[in-house]
């Protein structure tokens, strides 16, 4: 059986979002104790007083920035920036389909940049603004939105960050404190990808590299 500040710890541990906002000192303690009180309740296997709860994140607070959540994210020069990019959507149709096999040769033929997220009811298509026409050639269904002055940051990440919890959330938190709005996401094992306003990159970068520099 867990103590209640060991129990409070996980909580708190296991929920970067939660995390951030009590090391940042925005968030009221006795709403918190609130929230969280089924889990601790779980983890303690007894009933919790709201006050005792309270207490312990009192004090966990006040060790938070020590608390790193993981490995930290050392990007150093794992940050790529790929600028014009357009982002295309489409209704996940026959006719969509049709139109993405020939539109990958003619892009991989350029040496163009082309990445293809699919949903179940929508197809995205992320290109270069020159590939445009290629698009409009290929695709005969109609885009059901579509962005330009888009630009791609991609970070590598190691095999030791994907073991930790949050990782995504830690790159994509720095950028939404500074209002850098994601048009898109995409990923592999160990490429992330975001895709925000061209006129956006450098405040993204520096927010960064400020947090994970």
């Amino acid at each position: 059986m867990l103590k209640i500040s060991d129990a409070v710890r996980e909580v708190v541990t296991a929920d970067p979002s939660l995390r951030t906002g009590l090391a940042q000192r925005l968030m009221n303690l006795t709403q918190v104790a609130r929230h969280i009180r089924p889990a601790v309740e779980a983890r303690t296997r007894k009933s919790v007083q709201i006050p005792a709860i309270a207490m312990s994140l009192s004090r966990l607070q006040a060790r938070l920035p020590d608390l790193e959540g993981g490995p930290p994210l050392r990007l150093g020069r794992r940050i790529t920036v790929q600028r014009g990019l357009a982002v295309l959507t489409f209704p996940n149709t026959r006719r969509c389909q049709e139109g993405l096999l020939p539109l990958q040769g003619a892009i991989r033929k350029a040496k163009g940049y082309l990445t293809i997220s699919e949903g179940v009811r929508e197809v995205t298509l992320i290109v270069e603004d020159g590939a445009l026409p290629l698009v409009e050639e290929h695709v005969s269904e109609r885009a059901s939105h579509v962005a330009q002055g888009v630009a791609s940051l991609s970070v590598s990440l190691t095999r030791e960050n994907l073991k930790t919890p949050g990782v995504l959330y830690r790159l994509l938190q720095p950028l939404a404190l500074q209002g850098v709005n994601v048009a898109e996401v995409t990923s592999t094992t160990t490429e992330f990808h975001i895709y925000i306003r061209d006129s956006d990159v450098m405040l993204a970068l520096d927010s960064l590299y400020a947090a994970h520099g």
